[in-house]
C-alpha cells in the first residue's frame, strides 16, 4: 500500500493509543484538581455549631499495595495481572476544619484510590526503556493505554463527539446553522443556532426548541436593537 510507510512512521512516532494515555495524564494534572475545586467547601449544621471541610490541593501517588502484615509498597502492572490485583494509586487531598469561622489546621486526608492507566505518567513504567521493562516483566512493545482491574485488562471505550467550545458551521440550501457544544468543569450544554432563508434566527438550548433569538434577548434585558 502507499501509505504503508506513512502509518508505520505514525504508529512509531505517535503511536495507537497516545490520546488515551494523554487523556488520562491531562485528567490527573488537571481534571482532579478541577473536580476538587468545584465541591470547595462542604458545611455541616448543628446544635454543636458551624462546621465546614475546605478541600484544597490533590495528590496522587504512585501505584502501590497494602500487603497483609499492614506493610505498604510500589507494585508493578504485571504483579497486578499475576496476584488479580487493582494497579492502583492512593489521592491524597487537603482539608481544613472550619469551627464557628475559625480556620484549624489542615490535614493530608488520603480520600480513596485511582485506578491507573498503564503507560501514563503515574505507571511505574513511564519513562523505562525497553531493558528496564523487560527486567520489571513488563512487554517492552505493550503502548499501554488501559487498565488493571482485579487482575484483568479494561479498555475504556471513547465516544467521538464535536470539539467543546467552537462554533461548527454548516450550509444546507439556504438554512445556516451553528452548533456549540458548551462545557465547564464537566457540564455541557449543546446549543444549536439557525438562520432561515427569510433571516429569521432561532437558538435551541436544554428543552427549548427554535425560540427566536429576539425573545430570548429581551429575556436577557435588552430593551431597543439601537
Amino acid at each position: 500500500m502507499v501509505f504503508t510507510p506513512l502509518i508505520n512512521l505514525f504508529e512509531r512516532e505517535r503511536g495507537w493509543v497516545k490520546f488515551q494515555i494523554d487523556s488520562f495524564n491531562a485528567f490527573v494534572d488537571y481534571g482532579m484538581q478541577e473536580i476538587i475545586n468545584e465541591i470547595g467547601t462542604i458545611s455541616f449544621g448543628g446544635d454543636a455549631g458551624d462546621f465546614k471541610l475546605k478541600f484544597g490541593k490533590v495528590r496522587i501517588g504512585k501505584p502501590n499495595i497494602k500487603e497483609a502484615d499492614g506493610a505498604t509498597r510500589t507494585i508493578t502492572p504485571n504483579e497486578a495481572r499475576i496476584r488479580n490485583l487493582t494497579y492502583s494509586a492512593p489521592i491524597f487531598v487537603e482539608i481544613t476544619p472550619i469551627i464557628n469561622g475559625v480556620q484549624d489546621k489542615s490535614e493530608i486526608v488520603h480520600i480513596g484510590d485511582l485506578p491507573v492507566m498503564v503507560r501514563s505518567k503515574l505507571c511505574v513504567t513511564h519513562g523505562l526503556s525497553r531493558e528496564e521493562l523487560i527486567e520489571m516483566g513488563e512487554d517492552p512493545d505493550d503502548p499501554g493505554g488501559y487498565f488493571i482491574i482485579n487482575g484483568t485488562e479494561r479498555v475504556l471505550v471513547l465516544i467521538e463527539e464535536i470539539v467543546s467550545n467552537k462554533p461548527i458551521f454548516e450550509r444546507e440550501d439556504d438554512i445556516i446553522t451553528v452548533r456549540i457544544n458548551s462545557e465547564k468543569s464537566g457540564f455541557k450544554q449543546r446549543h444549536l443556532i439557525e438562520r432561515k432563508p427569510d433571516g429569521e434566527i432561532t437558538i435551541s438550548f436544554a428543552n427549548l426548541r427554535r425560540l427566536p433569538i429576539v425573545v430570548l434577548l429581551k429575556a436577557l434585558g435588552l430593551e431597543t436593537d439601537k
